[in-house]
């Protein structure tokens, strides 16, 4: 599937005091050129350690001549999101590293990625071992 990046951002869910304004501006800038028909996509990738360390985000639309193609060969565990709680995607997130932390999923720390559907549908993708 080929994805054209909209924007992206470098950031740390624990060390960067300006993670929430750097997020914000990410989706504001996004949301000028997201096209109505298509899902969107929050690509994370070049981790520097586990999910504790510094990452990359990019916001990505679907588009032919896409510059990014999400590899359908990589092994994801894939979550839902609660769309009816305003902290969905977050809880989902912390869903995400208790599991990493008890074992039960073994993270590949290549590219995972949410799907931001437009029927308002959201879903997290974690590429696995």
């Amino acid at each position: 599937m080929k994805l054209k990046k909209i924007h992206e951002i470098r950031t740390n869910h624990f060390k960067d005091p300006q993670m929430s304004r750097k997020y914000d501006e990410l989706w504001n800038e996004a949301t000028k050129f997201v096209q109505k028909n298509n899902a969107v996509y929050g690509i994370y990738s070049e981790y520097d350690s586990n999910y504790k360390g510094d990452y990359t985000v990019g916001v990505y639309t679907e588009d032919a001549t896409g510059d990014f193609d999400l590899s359908v060969h990589t092994a994801y565990k894939s979550f839902e999101v609660n769309t009816a709680d305003p902290l969905g995607v977050f809880n989902t997130w912390n869903q995400i590293w208790q599991e990493e932390e008890a074992e039960k999923i073994n993270r590949a720390y290549t590219y995972d990625f949410e799907k931001y559907e437009q029927n308002g549908l959201i879903s997290i993708h974690i590429a696995i071992k």
